[in-house]
């Protein structure tokens, strides 16, 4: 029990410190000091295990793919084929209801700083047409923008999920399609059902082969980085890094932008920070597992008779709903959660990487401290309870979707 309350202290002060707006990268190291003297492991130990999770080829693959990410997100920005992309699906689908979702759905295939405020815009102009109150647009530009994120192998926060779980994209993917097909189901049947096909207002339809040309030219590099990693007979812990750096130089040359605007791209333009949070979060789970503290909280944890779903999906839910930072969700709660879900050889069954993977994601997802929801709710002024009537029904058929998984 005392193991238990020393671990709630450290998730508390990590809570705390986020909440005045410390660097979660930042918090985690200090997270790991704090771990020395509460569970008598020496401070060498800690150096030790956060030099070996620095050098480790995982974690160096891990924020490999998280820079090149991100500097196809920006080139896709840079050279408008964002921009291409969302007006050309907005003139092929003359169904209002399909396009306002759509758009910022197709912007969230590809995460990027500001991708909720990207689509804020094109969201409130379909939105207008179709007399759609302020809360309800906020829902959809904020929920169908994160709708991919349990799976997408393009996102930080799957890939953290895929090393921390120990599993390829397409297990993940597997494992967790099911959640992504409830968001979809629930953002549709809670935010879109009672729309209007058409606007009174709606422009003159383009012509759909135009459209269909400027879509497929937008979308290319997109649909490459996806089916390429599954084409190419190499190792999987490299496909998607070749891919990705195959995909950057394509793009590079075909829409003409000079290696010059690379370099300025990497010094002005990536968030660093998200590769150094990479880095804390596997050291952070390093210093857990090594310090023995994980085992000892588990052991705790069952000794208490509360059922270990319950636990599994809380340890993800609560540090997600109070940081509204999916990887902070998954860095927390994943270390201590695993040890009580595992199954004999020291992997992890599809139903349960679904239901943890569900508890970080709804946790933050329902997050006021989720700064695209923070962000959207601004741009279109709206009330929290006009918002929170789509978000807690819709997170509400997720989790009842990994629920059955798990049941099954």
């Amino acid at each position: 029990m005392l193991d238990l309350l020393k671990l709630i202290l450290i998730i508390a002060g990590i809570v705390f410190l986020l909440s005045r707006k410390w660097n979660l990268g930042l918090v985690l190291l200090l997270a790991c000091a704090a771990i020395g003297p509460l569970f008598a492991y020496p401070f060498w130990e800690i150096g030790h295990d956060a030099l070996l999770a620095s050098v480790d080829p995982l974690t160096l693959r891990l924020a490999l793919i998280v820079v090149l990410i991100m500097i196809l997100s920006e080139l896709l920005r840079q050279t408008g084929s964002l921009k291409g992309m969302v007006e050309s699906l907005q003139a092929l689908i003359p169904n209002g209801r399909i396009v306002i979702a759509a758009l910022p759905a197709l912007v969230g295939l590809l995460p990027m700083v500001g991708g909720a405020m990207f689509s804020a815009p094109m969201v409130d102009e379909v939105g207008n047409r179709l007399g759609v109150d302020s809360g309800r647009k906020t829902f959809v530009n904020y929920w169908f923008r994160h709708v991919w994120e349990p799976f997408f192998p393009l996102y930080p926060s799957a890939l953290l999920a895929m090393e921390l779980l120990n599993l390829t994209a397409l297990q993940l993917a597997r494992a967790t399609l099911p959640l992504t097909a409830a968001g979809l189901t629930g953002g549709l049947f809670f935010g879109l059902l009672r729309l209007p096909r058409r606007g009174s207002d709606d422009p003159p339809v383009a012509p759909r082969m135009r459209n269909l040309c400027t879509l497929a030219k937008s979308i290319w590099p997109i649909v490459l980085v996806i089916i390429s990693p599954l084409a190419l007979p190499i190792d999987e812990r490299v496909n998607l890094i070749l891919s990705l750096v195959f995909t950057i130089a394509l793009t590079m040359a075909a829409k003409r932008v000079p290696l010059l605007d690379l370099g300025t791209i990497l010094r002005a333009r990536i968030p660093w920070n998200t590769v150094f949070i990479i880095f804390s979060a596997l050291i952070f789970r390093g210093v857990l597992e090594n310090s023995g503290a994980v085992e000892a909280v588990s052991q705790a944890l069952t000794d208490l008779n509360i059922p270990v779903a319950i636990v599994a999906f809380a340890v993800s839910f609560i540090p997600g709903l109070l940081t509204g930072l999916v990887v902070a969700a998954y860095s927390i709660g994943f270390p201590i959660a695993l040890p009580l879900v595992l199954a004999d050889g020291g992997s992890i069954s599809p139903a349960w990487a679904a239901w943890l993977m569900a508890g970080g994601y709804i946790g933050v997802m329902s997050s006021p401290m989720h700064m695209c929801l923070a962000l959207t709710r601004v741009y279109f002024k709206a009330e929290w309870k006009a918002i929170y009537r789509f978000i807690l029904p819709s997170a509400a058929l997720v989790v009842a979707t990994a629920a059955a998984l798990l049941l099954l």
